[in-house]
C-alpha cells in the first residue's frame, strides 16, 4: 500500500486531488499537510513512497518542501502540482528530480505519476 503525501494551502485543492488519486490508487494510505512546515511535521517518522506538492503555498515553496525531502528521503517520487508554469519553477522541479503536473490535473498525467510511468 503506497504512502502519498498530498500537500497544498488549499484544502479544496487538496480534497479534490485526493478524490483524483484515490481513483488510480485505491489502496493507498493518504497524508495532507496544508503548508510546508506541516508537511515536515506529517512525515517525521513516516516512510513515504510519493508526494504531491504544490509550488505557492505560505512562507515557504514547494520546491523548498522537495528539497527537503529530497534530503531526508532521497528516493521519493515527487511532482509538483501547480498553476504556476514559469520556466524557472519547472526546470527547478526538474532539477530536483520531481515530474510535472499542471493544475488542473490532467487524469492522464497524474495516473502516469501514481503508476511510475512519468519521470
Amino acid at each position: 500500500m503506497p504512502v502519498i503525501l498530498i500537500v497544498d494551502d488549499s484544502r479544496v485543492a487538496r480534497l479534490s486531488l485526493r478524490r483524483m488519486v484515490s481513483a488510480i490508487a485505491p489502496d493507498a494510505e493518504f497524508l495532507e499537510a496544508g503548508s510546508v512546515d506541516e508537511a515536515l511535521s506529517v512525515v517525521a517518522g513516516t516512510a513515504i513512497d510519493l508526494a504531491v506538492i504544490d509550488y505557492n503555498m505560505p512562507e515557504k515553496t514547494g520546491l523548498e518542501l522537495a528539497e527537503d525531502l529530497r534530503t531526508s528521503a532521497p528516493s521519493v517520487r515527487l511532482a509538483l502540482c501547480t498553476a504556476n508554469i514559469q520556466d524557472a519553477v519547472i526546470e527547478r522541479a526538474r532539477n530536483l528530480g520531481m515530474a510535472f503536473i499542471p493544475k488542473p490535473p490532467d487524469t492522464a498525467v497524474l495516473t502516469a505519476f501514481i503508476t511510475g510511468s512519468a519521470p
